[in-house]
């Protein structure tokens, strides 16, 4: 009776063991998976910012140029030229 009763007991702690170990591998899986997706997820996201970044230094570089037409037209009172106020310049090139 005594040598049945251990024999459950070991038996009963070595199932214990095993399920407990085959969570924890489950566990760290799952830690794994998480932070590849994490990783992959702020790596999308340094990407995006720096895009956002240029898309916003371009914008702003755009609203500077109409800014700056519109002074030029309304208060210096510029205007592009026509085509008959253009004047084409070249360059020879000299070779000796």
């Amino acid at each position: 009776m005594l040598e049945a009763r251990k024999t459950s007991i070991i038996s009963s702690l070595v199932f214990g063991l095993m399920v407990s170990s085959i969570y924890l591998v489950a566990q760290v899986y799952d830690f794994r998976v998480t932070f590849s997706e994490k990783d992959k997820v702020n790596n999308k996201y340094e990407s995006l910012s720096f895009k956002f970044n240029l898309l916003l230094n371009e914008v702003e570089y755009f609203r500077n140029q109409l800014t700056i037409r519109k002074v030029a037209t309304e208060k210096l009172g510029m205007r592009s030229p026509s085509l008959n106020d253009q004047i084409l310049v070249t360059k020879e090139s000299s070779k000796k």
